[in-house]
């Protein structure tokens, strides 16, 4: 009997849970950043609808789930909380367990900040150089604790807010970035590679005099940028995308966008472009704009967006999954499993490459070694060689005994 009502309060406790799950509605122009095993998701808009509802959830990625159905999915409502604004096309950063939303179209401030241990929704007041009401699908990048934006509406400066002191401060250089939205911004050491974009709408999504994929870098510690070259199966361009860094392999990828059905990759050591070759058939099938992609252990998880077609646009509630825990080929799968991870590169016993020195040693003693060494050796030698002369004598006194002899 306690068996039998145990298994019937398990069911209604799971059938209660499966009636009254949260699952997210379909959206665009949302964000998506990953903190301590949740992604947290915030704002959007449904197209023909206005802002999405459920303006901030989050999904545990500590679990393993299904894409299958999203209603299955580990997600958890946030939108309760008290003071959540509505944002659409704005761009977010997370400083440690903090996440700064910024920009966009919103119903609060132009800053946002969400403290993912508290739970606590705030619109702190900013300072300095506040950047206007332009700063709508650009995206932000974190080093330390500077947020740097770039762009805007037809506006040409890097934007950049202190989060310990929340002031605001604005460069400019001769060298600017041609596409000052709709392009993807990734950190590398202490630079930021900037890539595609658009200057005043999508249908001007820029190229280079060569028609390619323009790319420039921004130096955080000079505020300069510099134009950088590339080869291989050259983008002709590239905006409203959604990209990730795999660090592991030095690589970026490029998820769709505007006219565009392609993942491209780009190698950032050697600069070179390629097609990223996909095992299996899977991931969307048309034209996506407006989406998320990010990097969470062994996949990127591609989420929502806008499909475009020959009507109009159609709001995604779509989750895709890419496998990337290999360097040279990708698949689609339908299982996140969270103790996956991307394999490292192996390293070629016959590579050609010549072993340097690290950076650190210092060069009096890589000198005063070699001296040491040259010492020993000469003193092994005059060893080696009076250890031969006292051979060859006893040999010679042996040979004039011998002959003496009657």
């Amino acid at each position: 009997m306690k068996t039998l009502l145990s298994i019937v309060l398990f069911c209604i406790i799971n059938f209660h849970k499966i009636i009254f799950a949260f699952v997210p509605s379909g959206r665009g122009e949302h964000n998506a950043v990953l903190v301590d095993k949740k992604l947290y998701f915030h704002g959007g808009w449904a197209a023909g609808e206005g802002y999405a509802p459920s303006q901030l959830f989050y999904l545990d990625v500590s679990k393993s789930f299904t894409i299958l159905d999203i209603s299955l999915m580990p997600w958890t409502n946030l939108s309760s909380i008290s003071g959540v604004t509505c944002k659409t096309g704005a761009t977010a950063c997370a400083d440690e367990t903090t996440i700064y939303y910024i920009g966009g179209w919103h119903c609060g401030g132009l800053v946002s900040k969400f403290n993912t241990i508290s739970l606590q929704w705030s619109e702190p007041t900013t300072s300095g150089s506040i950047p206007k009401e332009e700063i709508k699908f650009v995206h932000c990048v974190i080093l330390e604790n500077n947020i740097y934006i770039y762009g805007g509406y037809a506006v040409h400066k890097m934007n950049i807010l202190d989060t310990s002191k929340l002031f605001w401060s604005t460069f400019t250089s001769s060298l600017i970035y041609s596409g000052t939205h709709f392009y993807s911004a990734t950190l590398l050491n202490d630079s930021i590679l900037y890539i595609g974009g658009a200057f005043h709408s999508l249908d001007g999504c820029q190229t280079n005099s060569n028609q390619e994929l323009p790319i420039s870098i921004y130096n955080t510690n000079d505020n300069t940028w510099r134009i950088v070259t590339t080869s291989g199966q050259i983008p002709t361009r590239k905006c409203d995308h959604a990209s990730v860094y795999i660090p592991q392999h030095n690589r970026i990828l490029l998820f769709y966008g505007v006219d565009d059905i392609t993942i491209n990759s780009l190698d950032t050591l050697t600069f070179t472009w390629t097609i990223a070759v996909i095992l299996n058939s899977g991931g969307p099938r048309r034209r996506l704009v407006r989406h998320s992609a990010t990097l969470i252990g062994a996949y990127v998880l591609i989420a929502f967006g806008f499909y475009l077609t020959d009507e109009g646009r159609i709001t995604s509630s779509d989750i895709f999954l890419l496998d990337v825990s290999h360097k040279d080929s990708y698949k689609w799968v339908t299982t996140y499993d969270p103790i996956n991870s991307i394999q490292p590169i192996p390293t070629s016993p016959t590579s050609p490459t010549l072993p340097t020195l690290p950076s650190n040693i210092n060069i009096g003693i890589v000198i005063a070694g070699a001296i040491g060494l040259l010492i020993i050796g000469m003193i092994i030698g005059s060893v080696i060689t009076g250890l031969l002369r006292s051979v060859i004598e006893r040999a010679n006194i042996n040979r004039i005994n011998y002959d003496q002899l009657p």
